[in-house]
This record gives C-alpha cells, structure tokens and sequence, in this order.
C-alpha cells in the first residue's frame, strides 16, 4: 500500500510519515501488511521549516482478508423425508455475505444457512456456496456434490420358473438402491438374509401347487421396503411341470381300468 501527504506551506515543509507509531521522513510511504489486524492509523506530520509549526493529520485503514477457505458442511448422504441443513464456511475480514447455487438458480437471502429438501437434492446434486466479502466485493466458491438415498424400485428376482423335487435351485434379488440394499428372503415359513438364496424344495406336498418365493429389499440407510414375489413350480424328471404330468397318469389309469372292465365282460 502507498500514502503520499501534501500540505500547504509558505515556506518548504518537512514531512513525517508513519503507521500506528512508527514513522519515518518524507511524504512518502508504502508498506505491505504482513498479519490481519482489525485497522490502521497512517499518521502524517507536515513542519513549516521557517516557523516550525507543525500540522498533524491521521487516516484510518481497514485492512481486509479473505474471503478465503471456503467450504460447505452437511450430510454426507441425504435422507428422503425432510430438510437438509447446509452450511458455508469462509474467511472474511470484517465479513462475508453468502449466495447459495442450487442447479442453475442463485438463492440470495440464506446467509451462510440453507435447507433444502432431499427430493430437490436428487434432481439437482450440486450445491454451490459463494462467499464475497462485505467491502471489497471480493469472493470466492466452493461446490459439493450430494450422493442422495433413494429406492428400492424395481425389485426383481431372478431364478428358474421350475425346481425338481430335493434339488437344490438358485435365485437372486435385485433392486435400485442407494447407497445399496439389504435383502431377506422368506420361504415356507422361513426367513433367509442375503441377495443369493439357495433352494431346495422338500416340503411341498401336492406336486399339483406351487410354491412363493419373497423377496424383501430395505434401504440399509432410510429403511424403506419393497417386496418382489416369484412362483416356482415343481418339475418331473423330464423338465416339465408336474400338474401335466399328474393328468396324463391319471388318465392312462382310467383307461386301463376302462380296458380291463371290457375283457371282463
């Protein structure tokens, strides 16, 4: 920074030219500021060398800083159900005002708080913080990006539409999910946790039904549910279904019977 004192003198002046104290000769000063301090007193004493009155004038100073380390704060993942609660840090001297970007919009009038909905974040998952300091006009940004929990949709399950009797088959969950998933099967009664389940039908007693398989997603971090169902039905030896089968035996019985009934008479 540079200073420069004039004064109106009769005769030549001398000039002493000093901040917060220290001075040294000459109208003249510059000095770089090497630590905030809230303001300085530039001091300038101008001397009549004839009549040696002298003539003492001051200037304030307020010394800016910053904005400068700009970061935002808030959930690392964000919740569907509610608000989430945002904030800009910065270094400022004497303050900063705060903006917030939020997809293309500025969003004046939220300091360096700002609430924004979870179901917003999942559209628009950058979040922009602008800091300008107070005087100077001076800014600077720091943006994050929010990973946002959402799901399960789609829930599938994946396995063969028919299973032997004793043999064991496999089947896998799927779902949307983030950050991911938990799956728990429930099968005749039982419950089973895991994406892969292994199968093994042993307890179906008509051969003629069939049997459902469920599986649950859940959120591992909102909770949130969704069902998938598969019917599985029992094979015969021969890969197929096991109801044709029953009504072919049984009609080859009636007709045998039929047969034995005719040589009879």
């Amino acid at each position: 920074m540079c200073y420069v004192c004039l004064a109106e003198c009769s005769a030549p002046c001398t000039f002493t030219l000093g901040v917060d104290g220290e001075s040294s000769p000459g109208n003249e000063l510059s000095f770089t500021v090497r630590q905030w301090v809230e303001s300085m007193t530039v001091e300038c004493t101008a001397r009549n060398n004839v009549s040696m009155e002298a003539s003492v004038t001051t200037k304030r100073v307020q010394v800016l800083a910053g904005p400068a380390n700009v970061s935002i704060t808030g959930p690392e993942l964000v919740v569907p159900g509610g608000k989430q609660r945002f904030l800009c840090h910065a270094s400022c001297r004497p303050s900063c005002n705060f903006t917030w970007r939020f997809g293309s919009r500025w969003l004046g009038g939220h300091g360096n708080e700002i609430s924004i909905t979870a179901q917003k974040l999942a559209e628009k998952r950058i979040l922009t913080c602008k800091a300008i300091n107070s005087v100077s006009g001076l800014y600077a940004m720091a943006s994050m990006s929010k990973n946002v929990a959402y799901g399960p949709s789609d829930v599938t399950i994946e396995g063969p539409d028919y299973v032997r009797l004793g043999k064991e088959a496999t089947f896998w969950c799927y779902a949307e999910c983030s950050p991911s998933c938990a799956y728990l099967w429930l099968v005749d009664g039982h419950t089973m946790e895991g994406q892969k389940l292994s199968y093994m039908a042993i307890t179906i007693s008509d051969r003629t039904k069939s049997d459902k398989i469920l599986c649950e997603a859940q959120n591992i971090v909102s909770g949130k549910g969704k069902l998938a169902t598969k019917t599985v039905s029992l094979e015969g030896s021969h890969g197929k279904s096991m109801a044709p089968q029953a009504e072919l035996t049984l009609g080859l019985l009636l007709f045998a019977l039929t047969l034995v009934s005719v040589i009879l008479l």
